[in-house]
């Protein structure tokens, strides 16, 4: 009879356990793939998912506890078949679970508005000549290094900016500095950076507005007083929370409460994709600025 007793306590422990611990992995997915309520803040829709994913859970519990030891079973399936298949594994899950925990506690944004002045024409035409976005080499570079991180299913929840954020954090994390010759302003072609990634910030940002260009993105040189930077078209401003919300939920370590920084230009929104920030929109280097380099017209 005792042994029975302790049996029985046994499984209902197991069973409460399950009971909360799905809650978590069953929010994150609920998050992921079902579209939020538009009129209501990413913060709510979060909530939401966490109050769905506990009230399916009691309601699943009370009707079999079979049943909830079985969607137990079943998530972990569908997390074992994502991460052997569709490259989402356990590690993914945390993340996106991090995120929405950033997401809910971090300051959303800041935008910074700014009239762009126009550089000189020697180093504007400097800048334009080193631009190699259509050379095939940039090309496969930049579309190996777009899909490396942040799988499939990122890209079709956050689309194109999740490939332009591939790209920053490969070539951020790989970047090391290094200073030009003695006397000589050398600008780096990006089929020479590719091979190196190393140099100065024209180095870099030439690399950087290349390849975003090269995989159909937009992208612009920023100069300042002493530094030179890139920044990257990622929507209108009533894409705002949008991009907030996708900069915080791939990069949520690298952010870690911080502010998204970017730029507004007659609607336009601009994010600083600069390697002295470890997540695109980090601080600006240099807030002040002297010139922009487009290469749309």
């Amino acid at each position: 009879m005792t042994r029975m007793l302790q049996s029985s306590h046994i499984v209902n422990f197991v069973v409460r356990f399950i009971q909360i611990i799905i809650v978590f992995p069953l929010a994150v997915l609920i998050s992921f793939y079902t579209q939020r309520i538009s009129f209501i803040d990413y913060e709510l829709n979060f909530l939401l998912c966490v109050m769905l994913a506990a009230t399916i859970s009691v309601i699943v519990t009370k009707i079999s506890r079979k049943l909830i030891v079985a969607m137990f079973v079943a998530i972990l399936g569908v997390m074992f078949f994502n991460s052997t298949f569709a490259g989402y594994g356990s590690d993914n899950l945390y993340s996106d679970y991090n995120a929405m925990l950033v997401n809910m506690t971090s300051n959303p944004h800041k935008v910074s508005y700014f009239k762009p002045v126009k550089g000189t024409y020697f180093q504007e035409r400097r800048v334009k000549s080193a631009m190699q976005p259509t050379h095939p080499a940039v090309r496969a570079f930049a579309v190996e290094n777009s899909t490396r991180y942040f799988h499939d299913e990122y890209y079709r929840k956050y689309g194109k900016i999740a490939r332009y954020f591939s790209l920053f954090k490969h070539i951020c994390l790989n970047w090391k500095y290094v200073n030009d010759p003695v006397g000589l302003d050398y600008y780096s072609p990006p089929t020479e950076s590719i091979g190196l990634l190393a140099g100065d910030c024209d180095d870099y940002s030439i690399l950087m507005a290349s390849s975003v260009m090269a995989i159909g993105g937009e992208a612009r040189v920023v100069i300042s007083t002493s530094h030179m930077y890139t920044e990257v078209k990622v929507g209108t401003t009533d894409d705002l929370e949008a991009v907030s919300y996708a900069v915080r939920t791939l990069f949520p370590d690298e952010v870690n409460g911080g502010k998204i920084h970017l730029h507004e230009t007659n609607g336009d929104l601009w994010i600083n994709f600069d390697y002295t920030a470890n997540y695109p929109g980090g601080p600006f280097l240099e807030p002040e600025l002297y010139s922009v380099i487009t290469f749309t017209e």
